[in-house]
């Protein structure tokens, strides 16, 4: 963006020199109607260059930002999803966990029943 920044204050600095140029000599009357008139092109070229710079560079930070926007909703959506992942992964851990104490108490009231009915 600097690099556009530094540009158009050239051609600013270029436009104010070309009109202060422009107005001393119409002061003195030493330029004839022709080289005024192509004096008078070439500044409003050069506006129109420095305009279509201006766009360009706007157009080009517009489309940044809604692509910094894209992909930080992509971001976003991923960090749910490992999340979403995340909390599945530790539910079916503490459902395994679960299971696995049913088994325990299970294989011990057997053990204890067997102990039992041997006595």
């Amino acid at each position: 963006m600097d690099g556009y920044v530094s540009h158009m204050w050239l051609c600013v600095h270029f436009l104010v020199a070309e009109a202060s140029d422009s107005s001393e000599t119409d002061m003195t009357g030493k330029l004839d109607s022709d080289t005024k008139r192509r004096r008078v092109q070439d500044i409003g070229s050069s506006i129109v260059r420095s305009a279509s710079v201006l766009a360009r560079t706007l157009r080009n930070s517009e489309e940044k930002k809604e692509k910094r926007h894209r992909d930080l909703m992509e971001l976003e959506e991923r960090r749910l999803h490992i999340q979403e992942t995340h909390n599945e992964v530790n539910q079916q851990g503490i459902a395994s966990l679960i299971a696995a104490v049913n088994n325990l108490s299970g294989a011990i009231k057997s053990l204890i029943s067997d102990q039992q009915d041997s006595k």
